[in-house]
């Protein structure tokens, strides 16, 4: 017989083997799922039957949730643990990285063997909420708060080609995701990166003209030769927003939901749900979950423990197509059959008739990225400010824009509290119609002070003033972030 059959059969006759399963097995092995026994029936070509089938419904999702590192989607289980055991939504799960960097509570692995290890544990902690869907973009875990660090080592282009096409294959009504802003908190590059592409995707994918391959039918499929990808335009309907900030940015800004209610179908909290899901994630800290759950503690934990299972999951909404309150249900409004591509606004570059002083990036990038993508509401929602250690350095990054016919000679005041040291800035000279960056520094105090630390640096071309930029600091005495 055919090797394939041989081999079938070889299985079958294992000793041990449920009937039920073998008696399924020569099912199968004996007549083709009904979808395939009446493609096998049609006479039209292959590419035409291929082409006009639907989207793959295995795939299908209702939330696509879109993250930095294995064990970010923590942020948002005891939420997906609400939707999915009690409300039967679909969910998918997107990676950008492997984690391929940080502690290792487990054992000494590091760099591409952490990632690997992690790639399991993330798989393993979504599944136990029923999440099988699961892509990692292969991405790698940088340590930075600069957003534009982490998606040049993600390698930017890739990592969207790849996430406009999950979009495509999953077809989500809400993706969740990474706040994409620069602020106080967990603020890691790697998160702000996943929030970026995500965005990006939310907006692109429903263009057919954006890496029109994906959305091409299939060329010569009877051939089994180098195809065009027979994908679908899809353009999402919601996109949130999640963070882990030092202070409250929240409010009025999106939904909320307790961790402390209880599943209808699972008799136990979501956020004790979401607590059994992050305890499959050993290397970053699970195993004290695990202990609290084997302990019946989690009610008394401390830390991030008892932020999972008692703080609420609480969104900020980035945008709708689909008419819904601020603060409605992430569900209100969405239309089941999918709505039309919505073009988002694009970058429109300011021009300048003087010449001004303004921050530089990723602050600048960002400005630029709301504008292009119909967030502006984002720029009022978090104030120009930034986490340093004790003893460490503040960089505050500056553009000067001369758009004049004539070079001009530029000075710095730098106001700063007491206790940081600031290296002097020199007057610059900006040539005509260009730009002139720098950097202002500042080392802070060996101690952690109270509050928030203020930072103004204005600069003067003549007697005239050409612009103030103002930054806070929160100094830290845990692991931050380099800049």
């Amino acid at each position: 017989m055919p090797r394939a059959c041989s081999s079938l059969y070889a299985f079958m006759s294992r000793p041990g083997l449920a009937p039920g399963f073998v008696l399924g097995a020569a099912m199968f092995a004996a007549s083709p799922h009904p979808a395939l026994a009446q493609n096998t029936a049609d006479t039209k070509p292959d590419s035409y039957r291929l082409n006009n089938r639907p989207g793959d419904p295995r795939y299908q999702a209702d939330i696509l949730v879109v993250v930095a590192h294995p064990d970010d989607e923590v942020m948002v289980s005891a939420y997906l643990a609400r939707e999915v055991f009690d409300n039967g939504k679909r969910v998918a799960v997107v990676y950008e990285t492997d984690g391929d960097g940080g502690n290792n509570d487990m054992g000494p692995e590091q760099a591409a063997a952490l990632g690997g290890i992690r790639q399991i544990e993330g798989r393993r902690a979504v599944a136990s909420l029923r999440v099988t869907n699961v892509w990692f973009l292969g991405g790698h875990d940088t340590p930075s708060q600069n957003v534009l660090s982490s998606l040049e080592r993600c390698s930017h282009g890739r990592c969207l080609d790849e996430l406009v096409r999950i979009v495509r294959i999953t077809r989500p009504s809400v993706i969740l995701t990474w706040l994409p802003d620069f602020t106080t908190g967990e603020n890691h590059a790697d998160h702000q990166a996943s929030g970026v592409l995500a965005t990006e995707a939310f907006d692109l994918a429903g263009d057919p003209t954006v890496l029109s391959e994906q959305v091409s039918p299939a060329a010569n499929p009877d051939k089994n030769g180098n195809l065009t990808e027979g994908l679908r335009p899809w353009q999402p309907e919601k996109l949130y927003y999640f963070y882990n900030p030092t202070h409250d940015i929240f409010a009025g800004q999106g939904p909320q939901y307790s961790s402390q209610e209880v599943s209808a179908s699972r008799h136990l909290s979501y956020g004790r749900l979401a607590a059994e899901a992050f305890a499959y994630h050993l290397t970053q800290g699970g195993a004290q979950v695990a202990n609290e759950i084997a302990n019946n503690t989690l009610d008394s934990a401390t830390g991030e423990v008892a932020k999972i299972v008692t703080e609420p999951v609480r969104l900020i909404l980035g945008k709708s197509f689909v008419p819904s309150g601020v603060t409605d249900d992430v569900f209100a409004g969405i239309l089941s059959g999918g709505i039309p591509y919505q073009r988002a606004p694009g970058f429109v570059a300011v021009q300048h008739a003087e010449s001004a002083l303004s921050i530089g990036d990723p602050w600048s990038y960002y400005r630029k990225f709301w504008q292009a993508h119909g967030l502006d509401h984002l720029q009022s929602l978090v104030p120009l400010e930034i986490s340093v250690h004790v003893d460490g350095t503040l960089a505050i990054p500056l553009v000067i824009d001369n758009p004049l016919d004539t070079a001009i000679e530029v000075t710095f005041t730098v106001t700063a509290p007491d206790g940081w040291k600031v290296t002097p800035v020199a007057a610059a000279s900006v040539a005509p119609h260009g730009e002139y960056y720098l950097r202002v520094l500042a080392v802070a105090p060996a101690t952690k002070l109270p509050g928030w630390q203020q930072f103004t640096v204005s600069a003067k071309s003549g007697n005239r003033s050409i612009g103030t930029v103002q930054m806070r600091a929160e100094l830290s005495t845990g692991w931050v972030a380099p800049q």
